[in-house]
């Protein structure tokens, strides 16, 4: 093998080349980069290509044998040893170690779901645990928060197919966004279209954006109950049945029960939600 070389980068490999260091045929390697799990460059040509290193981080994740040459300082950074967290990979700012455990490896969209609820919930509430303790700076915490939703907006599939459209908006005085593109990515792998509004969305702004783009689904997120307590947002709810439009809502709001409430409903995970979105 004798893979072209980027002078930044390292050698760059074909899928032909990595099929073969791997041992599989050149529609898997096709397969698993058009899916989001190998991570490839493109020439100026606009041809596929592969670092060293991701075909090694890929490997590494996904537990397979191959025929790859040893990394070398041109490679750097190297993937992540297996004992290495989510967590420790955004407390020490290592952004490609984050997409790379970011990556589900189930084979299912509901366990890519619980992978979420598990892998990426599990290390959002250590960051929150450890700010609140002062054990983490605030510039430390903002930037695992954008560490984390640029590895969501990686898997985020190439290309909407124009299905369903759902709206998405954190309501008034909810800034954190990453639930809710979780819930992007879980609509938009299910072939739904998605219109990301995206935080402390007055209740008016999301009236008038219900009514400009007429979805078939309003998804909310916010850690608090408070918002969803407010007679705007019953208002909101009423004018959406009325519509038929299907309101669900997620977050901390949830932990207090699951299914329909009041014309909207409740979920406290990823995999309820995708439960659910299955028989929609």
């Amino acid at each position: 093998m004798r893979p072209e070389r980027d002078v930044y980068r390292g050698p760059l490999w074909t899928s032909a080349e990595a099929a073969s260091a791997f041992r599989v045929g050149v529609s898997s390697i096709k397969r698993w980069t058009d899916e989001g799990e190998l991570e490839s460059v493109r020439t100026p040509g606009g041809h596929r290509r592969y670092t060293l290193n991701s075909l090694h981080r890929f490997a590494a994740l996904r537990g397979l044998t191959h025929q790859l040459p040893e990394l070398t300082r041109i490679d750097a950074p190297i993937p992540p040893p297996a004992d290495v967290t989510l967590f420790d990979a955004l407390a020490n700012g290592d952004a490609a170690a984050v997409r790379a455990l970011m990556t589900p490896r189930a084979d299912s969209l509901a366990k890519q779901a619980a992978f979420f609820d598990r892998v990426v919930g599990d290390a959002l509430r250590e960051i929150g645990y450890r700010w609140e303790r002062g054990q983490l700076g605030i510039e430390q915490e903002h930037r695992a928060s954008h560490m984390i939703a640029e590895a969501i907006d990686h898997l985020r599939p190439a290309g909407q197919i124009g299905g369903r459209l759902a709206l998405l908006a954190c309501p008034p005085d909810e800034w954190h966004e990453l639930p809710l593109r979780l819930v992007r990515l879980v609509l938009e792998w299910s072939g739904w279209e998605t219109e990301f509004a995206g935080g402390y969305l007055p209740w008016s702004a999301t009236r008038a954006a219900i009514d400009r783009s007429k979805p078939d689904l309003v998804a909310f997120s916010a850690r608090s109950s408070d918002p969803f307590l407010h007679p705007d947002f019953d208002h909101l709810v009423e004018h959406c049945n009325a519509n038929g439009i299907k309101v669900v809502v997620g977050g901390e709001w949830a932990r207090g029960g699951t299914g329909a409430v009041d014309g909207y409903i409740r979920f406290r995970t990823l995999r309820g939600f995708e439960r659910w979105l299955r028989t929609q």
